[in-house]
């Protein structure tokens, strides 16, 4: 019964309410609210178990459902990269067609199936397939040319239903439209002008889901027509053609009247002068007055009607989108010597809108998917415009924004290192772009320069929060330091100078950075003082004896003198163990400080050195004892390890040594004539 239901619910046919009233017929009186809850249950129950059965089809199917999505994946990368291939390849087909020369000969031509490049004489065809145009196609001037024809299926604008067949064919400046006869053969309905065509962009509705995005409508004054094309490419190719066909009329008219007015107002200048040389030899000033006023009043009156001409002209550039034009009918108005307070107070609103669609264009946020060179365009017609700073300032904005957003998508990893250098290149990258943007632009280098700054203090601040305040360990401050003026280096190399801004803002950050890790290793090395016993450093064998001799002699610190020749497994050292350990404590803090001396914490990289040797040596100057350990290790610190990292931290200064002056009793260790002399004692005991 249940199957029976279900076929019963799945057909279009089925009606809740004759479906109760069937389910209630029969029911005694009283008994209709329990058969409604009972029916309520039957169907609770129904609506639970197609709901599990939905969940299960649901998880069954989910690992197909993840490949079908792969799949889709695949095949959407392969269509787009198709889709690329094919637009380059038509852009190259254009181009050689632009090479070959633009004449009668080159055409687009849409058919029934498809748009290819005829090589026949497209005129010819036209007239074999339409009766009646042989006058117009005939007579073409040299400008004009046949740009598309193709045959398609008017509908009826109110009905959506097909009248009859057409065919199209656009001109340069007219539309031309022809009805199929009983002979099969195409006449001449009309030939518009694109003056009073109007394509519309908009998908038909109501044509139905299969031919929405084929229709083409046209307004012609004071009706629409609707026309189907073979596919929505088609449409949209025609589209296209017809907005350009329009674009380019309007272009060419806006010309001719600019060559007329400036034609007009260049002679009247010609005339001006060649008055202003007849003058000199008039004798009569009443002459010369009347004949200057002729001028100026011809003069003021076609200057007069070009401006009365030249809102209307921008409205039309700033439609059209075309800019260029625009900032040129601007310039010229500013040339123009008369003056019109209400055409002025037009003019400049104009020039208001045009600036901040160039804005627009600088600022929007779609136009970092270009990159620095799609805002160009724009940058250098504010300039144009007298708008350079502002230009620069919106810019520089705009490029602070791809800057954020790139140093944001920078992951912090556990390598700071690398973190530091991915940020760093980032930004070096991008300030030697822009300073070779503005390299013959030396009026802006003031804004530039206060863009880099503010870009270095984005860049120190990230490194200060995610590299020294989180691993503040000196190695790591010390790569960073580098890393920061390596990539300075390179800025200052191309004129971009900003060292002393990073000694301003890093200062104080590494200064607390090296106080903590300087105290860490105070405090492990006084612990180590602290469980001095001077024994023997004894090591697991021999082999590892050769590997911390080995470590050792890596740095430039010779300790195979110091092997005991009393122990026959040669696995022990006469130095003690916290003294190897300070060895390489000092030995690393050195290496790491090297290069923190050429940064504002100079002097404090300097006093921490000296107070860890100082204390080190006091200890060994207050433990003088007997026995060959401390003499050893002794010797060992005052002649080998101290020399090594006074070298790597003052290069051949010599520091470091000038502290043994300070405590006499330890010069004795420190006496070459006196190692020498225990070398040979060990060699002959050997």
């Amino acid at each position: 019964m249940l199957s029976n239901e279900d076929g019963l619910f799945q057909t279009d046919a089925f009606s809740p309410s004759d479906y109760i009233r069937d389910r209630l017929k029969g029911v005694k009186i009283g008994d209709e609210t329990r058969k409604l809850r009972h029916l309520r249950s039957e169907m609770g129950a129904l609506n639970h178990a197609s709901q599990e059965t939905l969940k299960n089809n649901v998880f069954r199917n989910y690992q197909q459902f993840i490949d079908a999505s792969k799949e889709i994946s695949h095949l959407e990368r392969e269509i787009y990269q198709l889709t690329h291939s094919l637009i380059e390849q038509k852009q190259v087909i254009e181009n050689l067609i632009m090479m070959t020369g633009d004449d009668k000969s080159s055409i687009h031509t849409v058919s029934s199936h498809s748009t290819t490049t005829s090589t026949t004489n497209p005129i010819q065809i036209l007239m074999q397939k339409m009766e009646g145009i042989g006058g117009i196609l005939n007579n073409m001037s040299t400008s004009e040319k046949v740009i598309l024809y193709g045959e398609m299926e008017q509908f009826d604008v109110e009905t959506k239903k097909p009248v009859q067949k057409c065919m199209l064919i656009l001109l340069s400046h007219r539309l031309i439209i022809g009805n199929i006869n009983a002979a099969g053969k195409y006449v001449m309905e009309s030939t518009l002008s694109l003056n009073s065509v109007a394509p519309v962009n908009v998908k038909d509705r109501e044509s139905g889901a299969a031919n929405a995005g084929k229709v083409l409508k046209l307004l012609i004054f004071p009706e629409s027509r609707c026309y189907l094309c073979e596919s929505a490419r088609i449409r949209t190719l025609w589209f296209d053609e017809l907005e350009q066909a329009k674009r380019e009329i309007l272009h060419k008219g806006s010309l001719v009247r600019q060559a007329t007015i400036r034609g007009k107002r260049q002679t009247v200048k010609e005339r001006k002068a060649a008055a202003s040389s007849a003058i000199e030899e008039k004798p009569s000033f009443l002459e010369e007055e009347e004949d200057v006023g002729d001028e100026n009043e011809e003069r003021n009156d076609n200057d007069i009607s070009w401006l009365s001409e030249l809102p209307a002209e921008l409205d039309d550039c700033i439609a059209h989108r075309d800019l260029d034009q625009a900032v040129e009918l601007i310039h010229e108005w500013k040339q123009c010597p008369t003056k019109d307070a209400v055409i002025d107070i037009q003019l400049q609103m104009r020039e208001n809108t045009i600036v901040q669609l160039l804005s627009d264009d600088v600022s929007r946020p779609g136009a970092v998917h270009g990159g620095p060179r799609a805002m160009k365009k724009a940058r250098t017609l504010l300039t144009q415009l007298g708008r350079g700073t502002y230009a620069t300032d919106v810019y520089l904005r705009r490029r602070s924004a791809m800057q954020r957003s790139a140093m944001r998508d920078v992951t912090v990893s556990e390598e700071p290192i690398s973190y530091v250098k991915q940020l760093c290149t980032l930004y070096g990258n991008a300030v030697s772009d822009i300073a070779n943007e503005f390299r013959s632009m030396p009026q802006y280098y003031c804004q530039v320069l206060q863009w880099c700054s503010y870009e270095l203090s984005t860049l120190l601040n990230l490194i200060r929060r995610h590299v020294i305040e989180v691993a503040p360990a000196i190695a790591v401050i010390a790569y960073t330091w580098k890393n920061v003026m390596h990539t300075m280096e390179d800025l200052t190399a191309i004129g971009v100078h900003l060292n002393f801004e990073v000694n301003r803002l890093l200062s104080i950050p590494l200064e607390k950075s090296l106080q903590g890790n300087f105290e860490n290793i105070c405090d492990a090395v006084k612990m180590r003082i602290s469980e001095e016993k001077w024994r023997p450093y004894v090591l697991e064998s021999e082999s590892a004896l050769n590997r911390l001799v080995e470590e050792l002699s890596d740095v430039g610190i010779n300790v195979e003198w110091a092997i005991s020749a009393n122990d026959e497994s040669r696995s022990s050292l006469n130095v003690s163990q916290n003294v190897v350990h300070f060895a390489k404590v000092a030995h690393t803090l050195s290496k790491d400080l090297a290069p923190l001396r050429l940064s504002p914490i100079q002097v404090l990289c300097e006093v921490y050195a000296d107070e860890l040797w100082k204390m080190y040596l006091q200890h060994l100057a207050d433990n003088i004892r007997d026995g060959a350990v401390f003499a050893y290790s002794t010797t060992f610190i005052l002649t080998m390890v101290l020399p090594v990292c006074d070298k790597i931290l003052y290069g051949e200064e010599g520091e470091l040594i000038r502290l043994i002056d300070q405590f006499p009793s330890l010069a004795p260790y420190a006496d070459p004539s006196d190692e020498e002399k225990k070398d040979d004692e060990e060699v002959a005991h050997v």
